[in-house]
């Protein structure tokens, strides 16, 4: 899921240490439920685009109708159909679980905030299933679905198996691996994230309402974008579950989150703009940790009522009393190469107390499926009125 944000000679550093790599595995199980009928005409053509690359079945007016009676397409419907059933009985089912158990009663549910992001919607909409707007950030291009309306039946399995492997990871290791997504989603398979986030978006049962481009303006308002332009900065997914009253919206930003952000540049404007914070950090190759991203830590821990996150997240000596309180979950595992410097005995020291942490129920981030995983949920405290009011009143000898 990961997405370094940091300029390429850095990310090629610490990739040098080692690769992340995944197999697929998938047992056949029967499909799931087909989305509604899209509910704006403006995003038929992404919705069905979104079902195809999906494996499921599309309306009879669908441009990809015409390859659902191949061979290679029923392979691959079959193929998803089995993957996701796996991993809905072995993952999202106790993910489900968790949200139901744990956040339910403490998320806003109205605005999600999720940096180094790549196209993971899956956990972004299952920990947060309230959420109203999700805005994703990283380095990744935002992407079109160009290259899925020139396919042709030659080509086809060939083109589906690229489709196949760029998702993969996400089912097999809960993550987007930067090192696939750089060599994936910049040519190979896509030219971006977008097909891949509209993909997920209709295994997750969502359909597409609307898909719209823009860019930030100096204050930070999201516009359309100009006339011509080939390089996205930013897209707006509208999309809808049966039930739903009103549009949901996830946005992507192809943008670099290192700096100090002093002042707020356009897209932490953007965020500002949205209102207090829900936030997701899930294997976010430890930026939060270096003094590079000191800005966006500290913009994170100032706009969010809640964060959750792995333990590659804020580091866990930020989250003190009486601002914060904080719940842990799992099992706590010294990071793998190249991380290994960022083991914190803060942390393991309090997880080595029984009565602070809690069962998470499911495998997920770098050590997925070879090591313990864990996670962490912090709350802001509301300063009691005692407190506010002993910030007005002046110290001895204060003017």
């Amino acid at each position: 899921m990961s997405l370094l944000n940091l300029p390429r000679a850095a990310v090629f550093s610490a990739l040098m240490f080692g690769a992340l790599v995944f197999e697929g595995c998938a047992q056949h199980a029967a499909p799931p439920a087909q989305p509604v009928a899209v509910v704006n005409a403006q995003g038929q053509p992404w919705n069905d685009a979104a079902l195809f690359l999906a494996g499921m079945p599309g309306r009879t007016e669908s441009t990809y109708k015409k390859f659902e009676a191949g061979e290679s397409w029923k392979r691959y419907s079959t193929e998803f159909d089995s993957t996701w059933s796996k991993a809905e009985k072995e993952q999202y089912a106790a993910v489900d679980t968790f949200q139901k158990r744990e956040l339910s009663s403490v998320a806003t549910g109205q605005f999600v905030f999720y940096p180094f992001s790549g196209p993971d919607v899956i956990y972004a909409t299952r920990f947060f299933p309230a959420g109203k707007t999700y805005v994703f950030a990283g380095l990744e291009p935002v992407g079109s679905i160009e290259r899925v309306k020139a396919l042709r039946e030659e080509g086809l399995e060939r083109e589906l198996q690229g489709w196949r492997q760029s998702v993969a990871s996400i089912f097999n290791r809960s993550f987007f691996v930067t090192s696939e997504m750089d060599r994936q989603l910049r040519g190979k398979d896509t030219d971006g994230l977008l097909p891949v986030m509209l993909l997920l978006l209709a295994r997750s049962g969502y359909e597409i309402d609307h898909v719209r481009y823009g860019q930030l303006s100096d204050s930070g308002e999201f516009q359309d974008e100009a006339a011509g332009v080939k390089k996205h900065q930013g897209v707006e997914i509208g999309f809808m579950k049966q039930g739903d009253k009103d549009v949901r919206k996830v946005y992507y930003f192809s943008t670099n989150l290192i700096g100090d952000f002093e002042p707020l540049p356009p897209f932490m404007q953007f965020v500002s703009k949205q209102g207090k914070l829900d936030t997701l950090v899930k294997s976010a190759s430890f930026l939060l940790h270096w003094q590079q991203c000191a800005g966006m830590r500290r913009f994170i821990l100032d706009n969010s009522n809640l964060i959750l996150q792995d333990d590659t997240g804020i580091p866990f000596r930020y989250f003190t009393p009486p601002d914060w309180q904080v719940s842990l979950f799992g099992q706590y595992s010294a990071p793998d190469r190249p991380f290994k410097k960022e083991y914190q005995k803060d942390l393991a020291a309090a997880f080595d107390n029984p009565a602070n942490v809690r069962e998470l129920g499911f495998s997920l981030g770098y050590g997925a499926g070879r090591r313990p995983s864990s996670m962490m949920l912090a709350r802001r405290v509301k300063a009691s009125a005692q407190a506010e009011e002993a910030k007005k009143t002046p110290t001895a000898g204060g003017q």
